[in-house]
């Protein structure tokens, strides 16, 4: 089994000094010096949640330089290149979660890596604990028992997080694409409503999307017609006209996770040229730098 390999630590900074109440100076050990730090951009990681058909992996096609990791049962990439709509570029089908780890040692040269999908290499992270550690039993004496198996497999999970970290600080970004579900919120403080979610376990998505500098939802602009009657505004049924122009919205609301560290619009409209999406999305990141 491969184990992942931390990154190496920066040598430690110079130790100061601090004052004592009776004015002498005295050394204080292992601490280290406060100073500024100088701003250097580095590669983004980006979590893009989408809903289906919104074109996420044409996306990572056109990001630069790529190397498109699928999980086992994303066929997503071929068929698109199949049929000619993306551009022939380097690509593996990973089967385990070990061949997962062990090919992020081997993308080098690359300047994207994408991971196609989340939800695929979950399942793969999840099988390998499974097998590993409760002996292949997916039931209430295995894997599923108090919810054992979610806890070792977020911790093996975090394994992956520190290679692609590595490959990071080696100046290459990372895109993990991720679809989506519609999942019941159980609201704290008022009725219960319904968000997209990604199709992972609340504690993978918990992990993934605290490591990512932006995770962003991608959907299709809604429209809809309400109808006329003497219903209140909030009973009336509407009809949706709407829902082919794409956006990505990259702050949390209640439908939906977001977040980004870049300062970009709240929402961005893509264009309906596929190509443009990697362009458009990146312009906001690197926008005033």
């Amino acid at each position: 089994m491969t184990t992942a390999t931390l990154p190496k630590m920066p040598p430690p900074l110079p130790t100061t000094t601090r004052r004592t109440g009776n004015g002498n100076e005295k050394k204080a050990a292992n601490v280290p010096a406060l100073g500024k730090l100088e701003p250097v951009f580095q590669p983004p990681r980006i979590i893009l949640n989408a809903v289906e058909g919104w074109g996420k992996t044409t996306m990572g096609t056109y990001a630069p330089n790529p190397a498109i990791l699928m999980a086992t049962g994303e066929t997503g990439y071929t068929t698109l290149l199949g049929a000619g709509l993306v551009p022939n570029v380097d690509a593996a089908h990973i089967a385990t979660w070990e061949e997962l780890l062990a090919m992020l040692d081997h993308v080098g040269g690359h300047d994207t890596v994408v991971l196609d999908a989340l939800g695929g290499f979950e399942r793969l992270c999840h099988v390998n604990v499974c097998d590993r550690d409760f002996n292949g039993d997916w039931g209430e004496r295995g894997f599923a028992s108090y919810k054992r198996g979610y806890e070792v497999a977020v911790n093996e999970w975090l394994k992956l997080l520190v290679k692609l970290d590595q490959l990071r600080s080696e100046g290459i970004t990372i895109l993990i694409l991720s679809h989506c579900k519609i999942k019941t919120f159980k609201n704290p403080l008022g009725a219960d409503y319904d968000r997209y979610v990604s199709d992972v376990h609340d504690k993978t998505w918990a992990a993934t999307a605290k490591w990512g500098d932006a995770v962003l939802f991608g959907n299709f602009y809604s429209v809809v017609d309400t109808e006329r009657g003497g219903k209140p505004e909030a009973l009336k049924k509407g009809k949706g006209i709407g829902g082919t122009e794409r956006i990505v919205y990259t702050e949390r609301r209640d439908a939906f996770d977001a977040k980004n560290r870049y300062g970009m619009e709240n929402e961005i409209d893509i264009p309906n040229d596929p190509s443009k999406s990697w362009n458009t999305i990146y312009t906001q990141i690197r926008k005033d730098k």
